[in-house]
């Protein structure tokens, strides 16, 4: 018996297109998804990257010796007469820096003869009010011993001797008594002209030897020496960037040099107030020092500055102090002073 295809094929192909349709549509339907995702998924991922910071630092110390300017007299601002040549290992108690004594040596000169006068002052007023002072106590001794005659005197009665006499003894009595009053006056204000003299002389004498004093400690103050071991590093002119050398005068309290530890070194950095934000605590850095650039150091900040501060050779930005930690490397001798290139990584927005 042969069967009828052509009756039984509207159904089968029915049957067959909606298995088909059955089978395709939640492929095409994923696929579909899956293409339109893709773009969305792309733009929300896809965040720009910044490109890494460069910035310019140097090798510190966290223990160091700084060389200010002394305030060692009248002026404000002294001349380098010496200086120790800058990177020399240098000990403690060696002289670092001199700066120029002429002044202050003019001025000790003054400051003695001041102290020779005023001493000599002391001597001769001295002797002068002394010998003031036992003439006053001798008139005033007369005087007592004129006052007690003319008590004698004065107590004859009268029906003795002529009223003229007992009216002049009265009377030498009354002089005897007013000439005593007016000595003790003069030996009290000679007492008083003493005491005040003296002490006037006394606290000029103090005062000539404490200014001599202190001229002389400023002198050894014109002198700086090292309190630890290191390598002398120069300092800068702040609005200049140049490094002081001798013959240069300086403002009293400006950095002229430091001493920085051989231990215990760090690298700090400056980053400009536009930059500051992108760097974080912890974050890891490269460093290349620019004496052996083709060497790589690992370090991570350890600190940013909380405020800002001018660096007037830079220009008119305000500057953020970075302190950056790094790792030893054996093959690279390093010392404080050094210049350094540190390169953050980049990181997204």
């Amino acid at each position: 018996m042969r069967l009828n295809l052509r009756s039984t094929s509207p159904v089968l192909l029915s049957l067959s297109l909606a298995s088909l349709v059955s089978v395709i549509t939640p492929s095409f339907a994923a696929a579909t998804e899956q293409v339109i995702k893709a773009p969305v998924q792309h733009l929300t991922t896809d965040k720009p990257v910044l490109m890494p910071l460069l910035l310019t630092g140097q090798v510190a110390s966290v223990v160091s010796q700084t060389f200010l300017v002394p305030k060692a007299g009248d002026a404000w601002r002294y001349q380098i007469q010496w200086m120790i040549p800058e990177g020399t290992l240098v000990k403690p108690e060696q002289v670092v820096v001199i700066f120029d004594k002429s002044e202050i040596d003019n001025r000790i000169e003054q400051l003695e003869g001041t102290l020779l006068r005023v001493t000599a002052q002391e001597q001769s007023q001295s002797i002068e009010l002394n010998a003031q002072l036992l003439q006053a106590k001798f008139d005033l001794k007369q005087a007592k011993l004129e006052l007690e005659k003319a008590q004698l005197d004065a107590a004859i009665p009268a029906e003795f001797i002529a009223a003229k006499d007992y009216a002049d003894n009265q009377f030498e009595q009354l002089k005897a008594a007013s000439e005593l009053t007016k000595k003790q006056q003069a030996l009290s204000e000679v007492e008083d002209k003493t005491v005040a003299t003296l002490a006037q002389l006394a606290i000029d004498k103090k005062r000539a030897q404490l200014e001599l004093t202190q001229a002389l400690s400023g002198i050894e103050q014109l002198e700086l020496r090292a309190e630890i071991a290191g390598p002398v590093l120069y300092g800068r002119d702040p609005w200049s960037d140049k490094k002081y050398s001798v013959g240069d005068n300086i403002q009293i309290g400006r950095q002229v040099a430091n001493i920085p530890a051989l231990n215990d070194l760090e690298v700090v950095a400056w980053v400009n107030e536009v930059d500051v934000d992108r760097l974080t605590i912890g974050e890891p850095v490269h460093l290349r020092l620019d004496s052996q650039a083709d060497i790589q150091l690992s370090g991570s900040i350890e600190d940013i500055s909380r405020q800002a501060r001018k660096q007037p050779a830079w220009g008119d930005s305000n500057w953020f102090k970075v302190s950056i930690k790094f790792e030893n490397n054996q093959q690279v001798e390093i010392i404080p002073g050094m210049s350094v290139l540190v390169e953050t990584e980049g990181h997204s927005s």
